[in-house]
């Protein structure tokens, strides 16, 4: 998380130079509070997962593409409960 909100500093300089890069700004601010609320309120295996699916650099959205690092079976027993 703090890499990413990291970048969007770096990104929010360069918007001067390149105005049309607002909208991808915009969007990845919404996901850096999304990820900050998650962070604050969620369990960590959530918080993990959420980041790791959301904020990597990869770009990879699509399902089973999480790292081995992510405790997936936090988060089902979490639902499940």
């Amino acid at each position: 998380f703090d890499a990413y909100a990291d970048s969007l500093s770096s990104q929010w300089q360069t918007l001067a130079s390149d105005p049309r890069q607002a909208r991808r700004l915009v969007e990845r601010l919404a996901l850096a509070l999304q990820a900050s609320l998650v962070i604050r309120f969620s369990p960590a295996s959530v918080a993990d997962a959420f980041c790791a699916s959301r904020l990597s650099t990869d770009g990879s959205r699509t399902f089973g593409t999480l790292p081995a690092s992510v405790r997936s079976s936090e988060i089902i027993d979490r639902a499940w409960s």
